[in-house]
Parts: C-alpha cells; sequence; structure tokens
C-alpha cells in the first residue's frame, strides 16, 4: 500500500493534505481522515459524473480516481501548475503550481494582465454554465491562476467542485442548474469587487 504521507506535502486544510506525486510534478493526491470523508466523497462521485457526461477538464483539474489507505481516502488528479517555458521541443522546461486568484493579485497586475484576467473571469463562467457544472464555492483561494507558456491564462477551479442538493433537480435539469450557477457566480464577483476594487476601476 502506498504511503502517501511520505510525499512532499503542497497543501493543508481543515479536512484534507494535499501531497505531491513524487514521480509525477503534474498530479497530486488530496487525503482525508476516514471520519472526515464527506467532502472527498462527494467530489468522486461528482466527477464521475462528470467524466461519464464527457464534460472536458478545462476548467476543473483532471480526474485518476479514488485513493485509500488503511485510515483514510482520497482523490488523485490533476496537480494544476504553470508552464513557464519550454524547450526546442516544447516541452515545459519550468512548472510550479499556479497561484490562487488571492496570490496572483498580491503583487501588481499590468492592464493587460487585468485585461487578460477578465477574459478568462467570462470564459470560466461560459464553461460552468455549458456544462452545468455545479461548484459549491468559487472564490479567490479555490480559484488558481494557470498561465501557459505562451503567456494565456486561464481559471481553474481546484476545490469545491461538488454539490450538496438533497434531491439534485440542478444537476439533471440545466434550467435550475443555470439558476443555481449564476446565483453563486454574483456571490462571487462580489467578493471580488470587495476584495479586489482596482479589478473595477474604469
Amino acid at each position: 500500500m502506498t504511503d502517501y504521507t511520505s510525499w512532499q506535502i503542497i497543501g493543508r486544510g481543515t479536512e484534507r493534505t494535499c501531497y505531491r506525486h513524487p514521480e509525477d510534478a503534474t498530479r497530486c493526491v488530496k487525503i482525508a481522515r476516514s471520519d472526515r470523508t464527506k467532502q472527498t466523497l462527494r467530489e468522486i462521485g461528482y466527477f464521475s459524473y462528470l467524466s461519464g457526461k464527457g464534460v472536458p477538464f478545462e476548467h476543473i483539474p483532471r480526474f485518476y480516481g479514488k485513493v485509500r489507505t488503511s485510515d483514510s481516502v482520497g482523490i488523485e488528479q490533476e496537480l494544476v501548475v504553470d508552464r513557464i517555458a519550454t524547450d526546442a521541443s516544447g516541452q515545459a522546461m519550468e512548472t510550479s503550481p499556479s497561484k490562487t486568484i488571492d496570490q496572483y493579485f498580491s503583487s501588481p497586475r499590468t492592464p493587460d494582465e487585468i485585461a487578460a484576467f477578465w477574459q478568462a473571469i467570462g470564459e470560466l463562467k461560459e464553461w460552468l454554465l455549458k456544462y452545468n457544472v455545479l461548484a459549491l464555492g468559487i472564490d479567490h483561494n479555490n480559484v488558481v491562476v494557470n498561465r501557459a507558456a505562451d503567456g494565456g491564462i486561464r481559471l481553474i477551479l481546484i476545490d469545491g467542485v461538488y454539490d450538496t442538493e438533497w434531491f439534485p433537480v440542478s444537476k439533471y435539469i440545466p434550467f435550475f442548474g443555470r439558476k443555481k450557477i449564476l446565483r453563486r457566480w454574483a456571490r462571487f464577483m462580489e467578493k471580488l469587487h470587495d476584495r479586489y476594487p482596482q479589478l473595477f476601476a474604469a
């Protein structure tokens, strides 16, 4: 049985610890103790559902499956990394975990970078609505700004990709899903406005 606790810790929350795969820097596992598995099991179920529907994982990490240890359960998925530079063959030469929105805006950004961010915001919203993806919480700490070698960016939800409806009408009926997504999106935009008013300056 794999000892995930011997891997490099790259994040820790109240319920889970995230470890980087020692042999594949683009993968990680999120491990929860067996008495705190509710969120992880919900994510595993929802990722499996999205995979079955053929939803492209453009704005959420790729899903590689469920993992177990003697006293915990986890999820193996893509570790979203920036690809800062490439070699002559186009392979990434330098990678590092993508920054959350909060981390990204901890440094001053140029007008071009802010414009690119707004374009990426629009693309994320369009994707959520197109595929009826019900992310529970969209905020500055669970959305990362993923940078490509060509300078482009996209926003990726790295946490909270599941829903808690007892009767999942929003999951199966896009009309209700759209209404829920738009409500959550409005809250996300309010948080952005409160936290980064400079982004909304004329």
